[in-house]
């Protein structure tokens, strides 16, 4: 039996509106669409905070969580956060209190909780494991972020080190679903 559902078909261009319902919005809205950005800390003995996602009107994230691809020097970094950036002022997207000191390349952190929570971390040094708070619940947190009107909006890494300097890469990753037809996220 041939299957009636074409690789053709399922990429059509879709029309843009609040009443689109096709394969490609059902997933964009259950899956996400995915975004990266890789930086490099090299804050000297200070706090710093690195822009790494800017937002257009409003998003819900699906997933945020960030991977160590170096860490040539990664001794101490500590007081680590995502946070919502609006040019002005932070608003905590996850508690500041996350610590990678040491952490290896390998090693991922994601935002799994209320903002009041700090974010997981998955240590690869000897294997980790992150589970479900309860059965069909997932291990990633949800939320709605929303630019600031008129003002340059971002999502920011933002972490404390006593090293001189600090020297390592991760890598961030978010997947998203713009909201009211106009919300987007992009690497900033």
């Amino acid at each position: 039996m041939n299957n009636p559902f074409t690789l053709e078909q399922l990429n059509k261009s879709m029309t843009t509106g609040a009443e689109v319902d096709s394969v490609h919005h059902y997933l964009e809205r259950t899956i996400g669409e995915p975004t990266t950005k890789t930086i490099t800390l090299s804050a000297n003995n200070t706090t710093a905070s690195e822009n790494i996602f800017q937002i257009t009107g409003s998003v819900q994230i699906y997933r945020i969580y960030g991977e160590i691809t170096d860490a040539t020097t990664l001794a101490n970094l500590t007081a680590a956060s995502f946070d919502l950036y609006d040019s002005t002022a932070a608003v905590q997207m996850t508690a500041a209190g996350g610590v990678l000191s040491g952490m290896g390349v390998g090693t991922n952190f994601f935002k799994s909780g209320l903002a009041a929570n700090n974010f997981d971390i998955n240590n690869n040094a000897a294997g980790a494991i992150t589970e479900q708070t309860y059965e069909g619940s997932d291990v990633f947190s949800r939320c709605i972020v929303t630019q600031k009107t008129g003002a340059n909006t971002y999502i920011r890494f933002t972490y404390t080190t006593t090293d001189t300097p600090i020297n390592a890469q991760i890598k961030f990753y978010v997947e998203y679903f713009g909201l009211d037809g106009s919300g987007t996220l992009v690497a900033a």
